[in-house]
């Protein structure tokens, strides 16, 4: 089994987003935004609405990002043929200290 670590902020999210064309949800203050990047720079986001509205939001307001789109970190499940079996119990011990 390899480890592996990953990063992957809402800047990140929100940039993918834009280049690709997904649509996006950002929570704002307790409330959802949702539609398409129109412009991102990092310090601000530009979110147009389905309905031809758009809003201007400051990137720190954001607590929340969802993409409509797989993540791109998303890790394929092994077949059966390369999983391995958890392990079974340990034995119990006693430490000393």
């Amino acid at each position: 089994m390899s480890t592996t670590s990953m990063l992957y902020t809402m800047g990140m999210a929100l940039g993918r987003a834009q280049e690709n064309g997904y649509s996006v949800r950002v929570l704002v203050d307790g409330s959802w935004l949702e539609g398409s990047i129109a412009a991102y720079d990092g310090t601000g986001l530009v979110l147009e609405s389905p309905s031809g509205q758009h809003s201007v939001v400051k990137s720190e307001r954001i607590a929340a990002v969802t993409v409509s789109a797989e993540s791109p970190y998303r890790a394929p499940i092994e077949s059966s043929e390369t999983a391995h079996p958890m392990p079974g119990p340990r034995a119990a011990y006693a430490t000393a200290f």
